[in-house]
C-alpha cells in the first residue's frame, strides 16, 4: 500500500487561524467554564511545552459553532 501525502502549495501563505489563546482566554470566550476545563475538553490545542498549551482563536470559535444547539 502506498500513502500519498498532500503538501499545501508552498507559494501560498498559511491560512489565518487567528491569534494564539491561553486557557484563560478560551474560558472567557466560552463563558462559565474554568481554564482547567478548557485544557481537558477543548480540542485542537497546540502543546508548546511541558505545561504550556494554546489554541488558535479561529479553531476555538469554529468548534463553538459546531457545539451550538440548533435554534
Amino acid at each position: 500500500m502506498t500513502l500519498h501525502v498532500l503538501h499545501p502549495d508552498p507559494t501560498l501563505p498559511p491560512p489565518d487561524r487567528g491569534r494564539l489563546l491561553t486557557a484563560a482566554q478560551v474560558a472567557q470566550i466560552i463563558g462559565d467554564v474554568s481554564p482547567a476545563w478548557c485544557r481537558r475538553h477543548v480540542p485542537h490545542k497546540v502543546v508548546l511545552g511541558h505545561s504550556t498549551v494554546r489554541w488558535f482563536e479561529r479553531e476555538v470559535r469554529d468548534w463553538l459553532e459546531t457545539r451550538r444547539a440548533p435554534s
